[in-house]
This record gives C-alpha cells, sequence and structure tokens, in this order.
C-alpha cells in the first residue's frame, strides 16, 4: 500500500500536470513534464524554507511522476 502521504503528493502533482496541461505555454508534453517536477521540488523546498515539515525527495519524485508520465504519452503519441 501506498502511504497517504505519497498519495497526496501523487494527487497533487497529477492536479498539477492537468492545469499546465489546460493553460499549455509550451507544447503540451513539456509543460506537463517539466512543471510537474518544478511544481514537486518547489513544494519541498518551501516546506524546508517554512519548517512546516520533512523535506523528502521522495515526496518530490511523487509529486512529480503524474505529469512526467502524462508527458512522456504525450510527447509519444504526437
Amino acid at each position: 500500500m501506498i502511504p497517504k502521504d505519497k498519495q497526496q503528493h501523487l494527487l497533487m502533482g497529477a492536479a498539477c500536470a492537468a492545469v499546465l496541461w489546460a493553460i499549455h505555454f509550451a507544447p503540451v508534453w513539456a509543460a506537463v513534464a517539466i512543471g510537474s517536477v518544478l511544481f514537486g521540488v518547489f513544494y519541498e523546498v518551501q516546506q524546508w524554507y517554512r519548517k512546516e515539515g520533512i523535506p523528502d525527495v521522495w515526496d518530490a519524485i511523487a509529486t512529480a511522476l503524474p505529469g512526467v508520465i502524462v508527458g512522456a504519452i504525450l510527447y509519444m503519441k504526437g
């Protein structure tokens, strides 16, 4: 079972990917993939900066993963 914290990061990454896909300021696959990675890193950095939790590389990966997967699929299709 995936821990609840990682599930929340996956959902947050999927939501970020959906928003970036909707506004597509670049090729859709790039906007989704790169935006999700940047959001995952940003979220962990702000957690560290605000001392609101324990920054975790796996949290950043869990946040970025949905966007990277969707971006790769879109790249292969188009």
